[in-house]
């Protein structure tokens, strides 16, 4: 397992931790510069460093006006390279700073990207797979389990995905931290990190109209019809994204008429065989 060590004073980044982590990587990260400074000997044991430039700089360091918080990333690279020459070193920084973009292409194990380019997170993934020689991990689509009441099917298909099928841990959100996000928020983010999804419509919920009490129909809970609607709207219903994994008794929403589902009244484990014949063309 890889181990990477992002040096970043934006509490954002721990989404990236978050994805990494899903991805199977050991990563942490490290708040300020003079924090880095601190824990230089273990940061320099690690595969990969992810530099934020532009940080507080350490009170206990003396800057001049070359230097500063516009730089203190860089602080942290010197004593990065004193320890460690051939050490990957990704910059991920805001910086537009000339003499210091020069100064990272002159190192030949350091690399460089932009904040200002708003690359998403399967877009940093790749570089990082990339600097370390792991591409091919990419291939390995990232699940999204949406759920309600069941337990037993949504463990038995966890366990089925990552154990089974070998695919990187799947996102259950209310296993994720918050991180001060609204649930709207926090949702929104760990679906920007999925490539699959799976959404268990299981009879969690009884239906009775206004003028018939006695109607039982079963449907699943609210959450699971809004999260199943974005995620058609946002990966799209021809992609082959979104798998729909059907428990009876239940009714489906009308819109739903006609789209493909899987049965899984006999188990996860039964209907492996159709989720593994759904997944095999998708790629992360």
């Amino acid at each position: 397992m890889a181990r990477i060590v992002i040096v970043d004073d934006d509490l954002a980044m721990d989404l990236l931790v978050e994805s990494l982590h899903f991805r199977g990587y050991d990563t942490y990260r490290i708040a300020t510069a003079a924090d880095a400074l601190q824990q230089i000997d273990q940061i320099v044991s690690a595969d990969l460093v992810i530099l934020d430039i532009i940080m507080s700089w350490p009170d206990d360091r003396p800057a001049t006006g070359l230097t500063g918080d516009r730089s203190a990333g860089m602080e942290v690279l010197r004593e990065i390279r004193k320890r460690k020459i051939n050490l990957p070193v990704i910059t991920y920084t805001a910086t537009q700073d000339a003499s210091v973009i020069d100064a990272i292409a002159d190192d030949k194990s350091t690399s460089f990207l932009s904040k200002w380019g708003s690359p998403s997170l399967r877009e940093i993934r790749t570089l990082i797979n990339q600097t370390l020689g792991f591409a091919d991990t990419l291939a390995l689509p990232q699940p999204f389990i949406v759920h309600g009441h069941n337990e037993t099917a949504k463990l038995s298909l966890k366990n089925y995905l990552q154990n089974t099928l070998k695919l990187p841990e799947p996102i259950i959100l209310h296993e994720q931290p918050s991180l001060g996000r609204t649930i709207i928020e926090k949702f929104e983010d760990y679906a920007a990190m999925s490539s699959i999804v799976f959404v268990l419509l299981t009879p969690d919920d009884i239906e009775a109209r206004y003028d018939e009490p006695d109607d039982f129909k079963r449907r699943s809970r609210q959450n699971i019809i809004f999260e199943l609607g974005y995620f058609l709207g946002i990966i799209g219903r021809k992609s082959g994204r979104v798998l729909l994994l059907y428990l009876p008794p239940l009714e489906l929403p009308s819109d739903l008429s006609g789209v493909v589902y899987i049965d899984i009244s006999q188990g996860i484990e039964a209907a492996g065989e159709k989720i593994r014949k759904e997944i095999q063309n998708v790629r992360g």
